[in-house]
């Protein structure tokens, strides 16, 4: 869109999204102040404003002097295009690069003297309605036959709480390496970094845990191995960071986990760390578990989101700097609370299957979906 129309709709963004002010509309999607101030005063008065520019007779553009052409130009797109997968826009997006589309029109006999240059080409291209485009990762690599089910089991614990109850979201981030290295972003100054992130030994892990009530972020930063017993550790200080008065009024702690390998509902050294915690506390736990691939959608992969985009730009040369700015980023408004585990964790460690009996016997599977909706009983 442009011109009139661009403002109209720009001052019908205004109005609906900003309470008619043309600052907040600046300051939140980048619209230039003056531009919206037009569009509101047009849409007050009904009198559009008509440029300069709209009396120029100018010459007519390249597709309208060579219709031909540029029919011959809109086949060879097609060949190189698909439509947007979505289906919510008309765009369409082709492969095909401006210098492509001119090495196929001379192969096709057309003059090199009559076609654009790549330039004006890539101009063409777009304005008739064909754009390049990244392939994004957003499609799920499978799905299995109960997805739909597990997340609409999710949408209904969400929609049926009761008091007491500590809606939760955990998961592990990605290896946090130690060192001269660049996390990407950009910084003011003349700042280095190594050119490769080789050799470094210390590493670090971080845990999250979000109540998605309270908006409380809990990081626990783990510089052994990722397992079902750093994760359960990171859980019990969660609890004991608690108040008191918070721990009695909780009737239910309810873990929205990913189908990871380390807190999956078949996971039997998880499974039995977690009916200790229970038994311990004297508290139900209740475990939901996103799909595969599907674990985007777990709310303490936003606040991951926050904290990579934090310390974009600053290199974590030691473990005080990782922590102190991680402590320093906010979700919804709150530090988190951070803590540091030199625990040393074991890998492989797993219960026989006459231990796992006795496990079982203290937790509720959902008959439906027994992997996916766990509640453990003290």
């Amino acid at each position: 869109m442009v011109g009139v129309k661009r403002r109209a709709f720009i001052a019908q963004m205004t109005n609906k999204y900003c309470q008619g002010s043309a600052r907040k509309a600046e300051r939140e999607f980048g619209w230039k102040r003056t531009m919206v101030e037009l569009g509101l005063a047009e849409e007050r008065s009904g009198i559009e404003c008509i440029g300069a520019q709209s009396y120029r007779s100018g010459s007519k553009r390249w597709e309208e002097q060579q219709p031909e052409t540029a029919k011959i130009l809109i086949e060879i797109a097609e060949a190189h295009g698909q439509q947007d997968p979505s289906f919510k826009t008309t765009i369409a997006y082709t492969r095909l690069t401006a210098s492509q589309a001119i090495c196929e029109l001379k192969q096709r006999g057309y003059e090199e003297n009559r076609l654009p240059a790549p330039s004006t080409m890539t101009v063409i291209l777009n304005r008739m309605g064909y754009r390049l485009r990244p392939v994004m990762k957003a499609k799920p690599q499978k799905k299995i036959p109960a997805t739909n089910a597990i997340f609409l089991n999710i949408k209904q614990k969400d929609q049926h709480q009761t008091p007491g109850v500590k809606r939760l979201s955990l998961d592990c981030k990605a290896t946090v390496t130690i060192g001269d290295y660049s996390k990407g972003g950009k910084t003011r100054g003349n700042n280095q970094a190594l050119d490769h992130d080789l050799g470094s030994k210390e590493k670090y892990i971080p845990f999250g845990i979000v109540d998605e009530d309270s908006g409380q972020l809990y990081l626990s930063f783990g510089s052994s191995y990722k397992t079902s017993d750093f994760i359960v550790d990171t859980i019990e200080q969660w609890w004991s960071s608690l108040s008191t008065l918070e721990r009695c009024a909780t009737n239910l702690i309810q873990l929205k986990v990913d189908n990871g390998s380390e807190s999956s509902g078949i996971r039997t050294q998880f499974l039995y760390r977690m009916v200790e915690f229970s038994q311990r506390i004297g508290t139900p736990v209740q475990l939901l578990y996103y799909p595969p691939y599907h674990s985007k959608y777990n709310p303490i992969e936003r606040c991951w989101g926050i904290l990579e985009q934090h310390w974009n730009g600053a290199k974590l040369i030691d473990v005080e700097t990782m922590l102190a700015w991680a402590q320093s980023m906010t979700w919804k408004g709150i530090n988190p609370i951070v803590n540091l585990s030199q625990s040393i964790y074991a890998k492989g460690i797993s219960l026989s299957k006459q231990q796992m009996e006795i496990v079982e016997q203290s937790l509720k599977r959902n008959p439906e979906l027994p992997k996916w909706d766990i509640l453990i009983c003290p």
